[in-house]
């Protein structure tokens, strides 16, 4: 590309005035200096998101969520795009979706899926809707979805095939039940219930399941439940945009039109493997040997330690009680201002909040906080129903890090952790470090704390909005003694701590849920002042 001067007469390739042109449009400004930090500058998650697919499609190099956190200033990231010289990109974009005319394959699915497959967490969800709803349509909608993505129709092996998926030539039908009229709401919800909860069959590719039934008042309950080797919270926003489209065309008679292709397993697992050959690859794994070495476990009082399933490499699930609550925008207002002013992503300063609120509550300063992050890279991907989640693991008060101040710490924390995360598409990088000598590589989930931001997952079908039905949370059992879920909405957050009543007293949920809205309605100044 070209060169030009800026108005220090330093050169800028013609990359670099690209990419300063596009954050200066996103962050609403004129001019961006080259050398700071674009986080210093205002950044935040969502942007970057943003910045990733359009960084893609400007420049023909796939950027990836971790990239910017290692090259965080526009001369870095120019530098490294120019040098880069290309990326592995959407290949065949125009190529024909998955479908019948093909023969069936056995393919690699990523790592993550492959952990995901014997754990059989189940996710469910369901809308009321208060108008005419054409089932009939629906059912071919649903279909449509069902073949437009391979995650939701392959048959993931397992045992020794554990890391195979089949894809069958023929995608098959989704599973939907249609359950007729029900008296009353209650009845409803009995029967919709026990009908999508029935266990499903990886192995036989029954991945998702739907169900419809009426009511005698005219109402309608619509939903579905997906296993989450298949489905992750950017899975919600895909399916929620996808449904509506294909009920529309399917009302009207005709097929949908789809803005674009979707990847294939295989393309998802290939991705995951070439995200592991990062050039420091090896850079990556030492700081997390290093930020993670003799990780202590998060023990707060009262705690019973529970057993670990023999041959499992992960902690079992325990029942677990819910303290549901808001924190509306007038309150996060404070904390939002506070993000901009010291360049960090308004989710750091609910982490940081979430971890006072543990040493409050009698936990040891010095653990894990787990957090998980969809593994975003590119747009054929980006559109693709599937888990592409990994984890990243803060530890803001570690022997690493430096100064008073615990949002100054968490902030450090999280952008190392950023930096540093494409070794962990593969979660036996995370076990092999965090269990030590253990040959199985165990990752004791129960041993941190989770912090999980979700969406709002809502639907409208032909111009009906759809309400969530009570009974959407996955908080009757956990695999972690402590988690925050986090759900954004217009008007601020919707948050349930959930707590593991197999290891904790009942009321622990409730006397974190306090802490927490005592620190949120204090503000982050006195947050770091009680933290010097």
């Amino acid at each position: 590309m070209t060169q030009q001067q800026d108005q220090l007469g330093a050169v800028r390739s013609g990359t670099e005035v690209v990419v300063g042109k596009l954050f200066a449009e996103m962050l609403g400004v004129d001019d961006l200096p080259r050398s700071t930090s674009l986080f210093d500058l205002g950044l935040d998650s969502v942007t970057v998101t943003v910045a990733c697919a359009r960084l893609e499609q400007m420049t023909g190099v796939r950027v990836r969520f971790s990239q910017l956190f290692r090259t965080p200033t526009v001369a870095q990231l120019a530098a490294w795009i120019d040098e880069s010289g290309g990326g592995l990109g959407d290949v065949g974009e125009g190529s024909q979706e998955s479908g019948g005319d093909r023969a069936a394959e056995l393919v690699a699915i990523t790592p993550m899926q492959a952990e995901t497959v014997p754990m059989g967490i189940v996710v469910e969800i369901a809308w009321w809707f208060d108008g005419a709803v054409d089932d009939v349509a629906l059912e071919a909608a649903a279909g449509d979805v069902h073949r437009r993505h391979q995650a939701l129709h392959a048959r993931y092996l397992s045992g020794r095939d554990l890391g195979l998926a089949e894809v069958p030539a023929d995608p098959g039908r989704v599973e939907f039940h249609r359950l007729g009229r029900e008296a009353s709401e209650a009845a409803a919800t009995d029967v919709f219930w026990r009908t999508l909860r029935q266990p499903l069959r990886l192995a036989e590719g029954q991945v998702w399941r739907c169900a419809i039934v009426r009511t005698e008042s005219g109402r309608t309950l619509f939903g579905l439940v997906v296993d989450h080797a298949a489905f992750d919270g950017r899975s919600w926003d895909i399916l929620t945009a996808e449904l509506p489209v294909a009920y529309a065309a399917r009302v009207a008679g005709a097929a949908p039109r789809w803005p674009g292709r979707t990847a294939s397993l295989a393309e998802m697992a290939a991705d995951a493997r070439q995200q592991l050959t990062v050039a420091d690859a090896e850079a990556q794994r030492g700081y997390w040997r290093d930020e993670l070495r003799d990780l202590p476990a998060c023990h707060m009082p009262g705690r019973v330690e529970v057993a670990v399933v023999t041959g499992s490499r992960w902690s079992p699930a325990g029942p677990a009680t819910v303290s549901s609550f808001r924190v509306d925008n007038a309150q996060l207002r404070v904390w939002d201002d506070y993000a901009r002013a010291t360049g960090m992503t308004p989710s750091v300063g609910v982490a940081a909040a979430y971890v006072q609120s543990i040493i409050r509550a009698g936990g040891e300063p010095d653990f894990g906080l787990i957090v998980p992050i969809a593994n975003r890279a590119g747009e054929v991907i980006d559109r693709t129903v599937t888990n592409r989640v990994c984890d990243v693991v803060l530890r803001p008060n570690g022997p690493s890090r430096s100064g008073p101040h615990i949002l100054a710490r968490m902030r450090d924390s999280y952008h190392r952790a950023m930096a540093a995360r494409d070794v962990l598409v593969d979660p036996k990088e995370l076990g092999s470090i965090l269990s030590g000598a253990d040959p199985a590589g165990t990752i004791r989930l129960d041993r941190m704390i989770a912090l999980n931001y979700n969406t709002v997952p809502m639907l409208g079908l032909g111009g009906v909005a759809g309400t969530l039905a009570p009974g959407f949370s996955s908080g009757s059992r956990s695999a972690f003694g402590v988690m925050l879920q986090v759900v954004p909405d217009p008007d601020g957050f919707s948050m349930d701590l959930l707590t593991r009543t197999d290891m904790y007293k009942p009321d622990l949920a409730d006397q974190l849920r306090r802490h927490f809205v005592d620190i949120i309605a204090a503000g982050p100044e006195q947050l770091e002042a009680e933290t010097r």
